[in-house]
């Protein structure tokens, strides 16, 4: 005999809203490092601002551990089928859920075609710059580009809920 939890529509809000919260400061985080290292390159003498920036790299990584436990904090409020597969109890947190998921496929996989796209044109700036990405560089753009896809349409669609 199973007990069946009632979970406020509160809590799961809370639970997306930190859920997308920690998915923006993480895309942040692996689109920085990017962005560190193309910088890097560029700025090399430059170190005021090289430092500037391992500072906000470091200010971010710290935002993102909080953001993490208040994340799985609020996690322990919710049925475990949210946590795991994304089965909200109320309808509309259900709907942006299930929104931000499908904002991921399409636009990863877009981003994929279409980096697959210019690196077939040999000789030019873009495809030499996409060439020239270590795969780890790659894998980093690939995963911020997930993690900005969930996380900006949540918040999005999540913006005005507390006006109701």
């Amino acid at each position: 005999m199973s007990t069946q939890m009632n979970v406020r529509p509160i809590d799961e809000q809370n639970f997306l809203k930190r859920n997308a919260l920690l998915g923006l400061l993480v895309g942040t985080l692996f689109s920085g490092e990017v962005l560190y290292i193309f910088l890097e390159q560029i700025l090399m003498c430059n170190s005021v601002i090289m430092g500037i920036l391992r500072f906000s790299g470091l200010v971010i990584f710290i935002l993102m551990i909080v953001a993490l436990f208040k994340t799985l904090n609020s996690a322990n409020r919710v049925k475990k089928d949210a946590f795991w597969y994304g089965n909200l109890q109320d309808e509309y947190l259900n709907y942006v859920n299930l929104k931000g998921y499908k904002y991921v496929f399409n636009f990863s996989s877009f981003i994929l075609f279409l980096f697959y796209v210019l690196a077939g044109f040999e000789g030019t700036v873009i495809s030499n710059a996409l060439l020239s990405l270590e795969l780890r560089d790659f894998c980093k753009l690939i995963m911020s580009t997930i993690f900005f896809s969930y996380a900006l349409p949540v918040l999005y669609l999540l913006r005005g809920i507390e006006d109701e």
